[in-house]
């Protein structure tokens, strides 16, 4: 079968055939859906426009999801948003045995590790883990966590896009007394938990081992900008705290924050070989980069100057994405444990929604030390 050409997206012409086929009685309750494979072999489209379409379905009450086993048809009574509005307080809902995870994407090992995490422990204990993606849009995550009462879950794990992305959404889950627990950023002035992993203490520990390794010109790069991502912000005050304990000043020319405007404005080549440059002339002999990513593509850009890595620059990234090691110099890092960031979070939800108490605090998952051919001891 494949999709007719028609003024409709894709996705809500699979959409509206397949909710069709649920009013009709095709689909009955508890009935498991084609899978993303099967309606992309179905249609002739690509994956990514048959899960947008399953999530569709999902965000309309139509159907509920579970990791790991598919899609299934919701009964009409544990829906009740297609005939009445939203519930004004949680405590009106029954919870359920769903737990719902928003995440920006599922292009990273990070998030694989999140799920994980929270699906294992949930699983143990009966309850469901179903995971939403925002494409990391920040529409689409204040549309998603407004949906979530109404929709059977119990409570929410939500990797914010950014500190002020759906604040105003937040504080009014947070008013009805829906639980919720953000991972990898802290909502700052939001009296609602967080687990993150100790980006502080891992850079701290990163640029003190560089310091011991005999570099004093030692430079941090983000291209996220600190004001607005709390990891990114406090990965940045343990360079500033390393930096200071040790006696090593930090000069201007060795700090380059939020440069993710100037990188789209000028390119990654011209931006790089220009940052790269002027390393070179401000005699910085290491970086401390703000994520893998951005540490692997320096890394590159820097070895087409003919600059010598890490001879002429040590290179310390942070996440120990996998793609560090598959370079001819693999890059060192910090480690975060993503699995346990999942299970924290799942486990403060459930000692909320049992015990009617998981606190508001911080609760900081710890890092490791990664150390790789891409540093060295200065001659």
């Amino acid at each position: 079968m494949s999709v007719s050409k028609s003024q409709k997206p894709l996705y809500s012409v699979i959409k509206d055939e397949l909710q069709s086929k649920i009013d009709q009685g095709d689909y009955q309750p508890d009935q498991q859906l084609p899978t993303e494979n099967e309606l992309s072999s179905l249609y002739s489209v690509s994956r990514i426009t048959t899960r947008r379409a399953l999530e569709e379905l999902e965000r309309e009450g139509y159907i509920y999801r579970i990791q790991g086993s598919g899609s299934f048809v919701k009964r009409a009574e544990a829906a009740p948003e297609r005939q009445t509005p939203a519930p004004l307080s949680f405590a009106e809902v029954e919870p359920g045995p769903i737990i719902s995870m928003i995440l920006p994407h599922l292009d990273e090992g990070a998030m694989v590790g999140y799920i994980r995490g929270a699906s294992d422990y949930l699983n143990r204990l009966g309850y469901h883990l179903s995971v939403h993606t925002s494409n990391s849009d920040p529409a689409l995550e204040e549309e998603l966590l407004e949906s979530m009462p109404g929709r059977g879950s119990s409570a929410v794990i939500l990797y914010p896009l950014n500190d002020s992305c759906s604040f105003e959404r937040l504080n009014r889950l947070y008013l009805m007394d829906f639980p919720i627990v953000t991972i990898d950023k802290e909502m700052p002035g939001m009296p609602i938990p967080s687990v993150v992993s100790d980006n502080f203490g891992g850079v701290y520990e990163a640029v003190s081992r560089l310091i011991d390794l005999g570099h004093r010109r030692i430079a941090f790069f983000s291209n996220a900008a600190i004001e607005s991502v709390s990891s990114v912000r406090s990965r940045y005050f343990g360079y500033c705290k390393a930096m200071k304990d040790r006696g090593v000043p930090i000069l201007p020319e060795l700090v380059r924050l939020g440069a993710s405007k100037e990188l789209k404005a000028a390119g990654k080549t011209a931006f790089f070989s220009g940052l790269l440059n002027g390393y070179r002339e401000n005699g910085i002999t290491a970086v401390q980069v703000e994520n893998d990513l951005i540490a692997v593509q320096l890394l590159l850009y820097a070895q087409q100057l003919d600059m010598r890595i890490p001879d002429d620059l040590s290179i310390f990234g942070f996440d120990n994405n996998p793609i560090c090691e598959m370079l001819h110099i693999p890059v060192a890092t910090v480690g975060q444990n993503y699995d346990e960031i999942g299970r924290t979070a799942a486990e403060l939800l459930i000692r909320r929604l049992r015990q009617g108490q998981a606190g508001t605090g911080q609760h900081v998952v710890p890092v490791s030390l990664i150390e790789r051919k891409s540093v060295h001891r200065l001659a």
